[in-house]
């Protein structure tokens, strides 16, 4: 790791590459934007907002169709994307992403009931997390206009929970309210050295 007080003069390719990136994810309607919004105000980094979320937003206003295989690869890709830059601007190298490429490709399991090589391939080229932060469905489900309903949120999450177990990254599963996962999220970043 590069040590804190030489970040800030490092060029943005070298930021990009060696930033630490905390990926905070979860099924739909389990806390994960209040959360990385939180821990990025709180850790004084740089938020990557889902795009999915704002993708979706727009598409329902227009469509209902089916969703189509390569607008899940323009989101993961754009994602990726949404990441770089954020890590290039980092001035203390970590930066918190409200989800990331693998999932978009948890979300077109669900859709299509099985994988995309395509979006598989945009996972692959995604720089790694440095740690996940899985938001666990213990609380209530609020509807918004696009989601799509509570029912999957389990199983979604459980897909999420065995997908990030075999990572090979540092990871935790946070539950409770707000406060209480704020508090398991800081102690897990800082035993990761990430204050």
């Amino acid at each position: 790791m590069i040590p804190g007080v030489l970040w800030p003069l490092l060029p943005a390719s070298v930021k990009q590459r060696f930033c630490r990136r905390i990926v905070v994810t979860g099924a739909e309607s389990t806390g994960t934007t209040t959360l990385a919004l939180k821990l990025a105000e709180v850790l004084n980094c740089p938020y990557v907002p889902e795009y999915g979320r704002e993708y979706t937003e727009k598409r329902a206003k227009v469509t209902n169709e089916p969703w189509r295989e390569e607008e899940l690869v323009a989101i993961a890709t754009e994602q990726n994307e949404l990441e770089d830059a954020a890590a290039a601007r980092s001035d203390r190298g970590v930066i918190i992403a409200d989800t990331d490429a693998m999932t978009t490709g948890l979300w077109y399991e669900r859709y299509f009931d099985h994988a995309s090589e395509l979006v598989g391939e945009v996972v692959l080229r995604q720089t790694p997390p440095f740690a996940y932060i899985l938001t666990s469905d213990d609380i209530p489900f609020e509807a918004d206009d696009i989601r799509e309903g509570g029912e999957t949120r389990h199983t979604m999450t459980a897909r999420f929970r065995d997908i990030i177990e075999n990572a090979d990254i540092p990871w935790i599963e946070v539950k409770g309210s707000v406060p209480e996962r704020m508090s398991q999220a800081i102690a897990f970043l800082n035993d990761l050295g990430v204050e």
